[in-house]
């Protein structure tokens, strides 16, 4: 009895009609080639969410050119003059081109954080970097949902 309720439960789970959100297969293009402007843990990170759903059977080929900026800005100090808020920005220019180099489309993808300066200056490094991954990621998401619309 045991073992029929766990083949059931186990058909029932296979044939649940499950596929992945962000898979290759659904996407209408293949990379040809990307540029980007640095080589950073951010920009390493894009250019894999972009690869990752890229179709290589695809009739429509693209070649991307992405430039990332990141910029930290003092939007609060206190009355000594020393900062007590920031704000981190990551702004990415996509540039997408056809085969023939031809545009087709560009668009810019912003995100921002405001936080609190620490006085630990390692922990605040720490802090910067774990936010800049995480507005990375958004706008990765942003991306890959731009790609698969063009």
């Amino acid at each position: 009895m045991r073992v029929a309720i766990l083949v059931i439960i186990f058909l029932i789970l296979n044939n649940c009609g499950f596929t992945p959100i962000h898979s290759s297969k659904g996407s209408n293009y293949k990379l040809i080639s990307l540029d980007k402007n640095n080589n950073n843990r951010l920009t390493n990170y894009l250019e894999n969410s972009i690869r990752a759903i890229s179709n290589e059977n695809a009739p429509k080929g693209l070649k991307i050119n992405l430039v990332l900026k990141k910029n930290i800005s003092v939007i609060l100090k206190d009355k000594k003059g020393n900062p007590s808020k920031n704000r981190l920005s990551i702004v990415v220019n996509l540039i997408i081109n056809d085969v023939n180099d031809q545009l087709i489309s560009t668009k810019r993808f912003t995100e921002n954080f405001e936080y609190d300066v620490q006085d630990n200056k390692f922990n605040m490094k720490q802090y910067e970097k774990t936010i800049s991954f995480n507005l990375t990621d958004k706008i990765s998401q942003q991306i890959q949902a731009f790609l698969i619309n063009i």
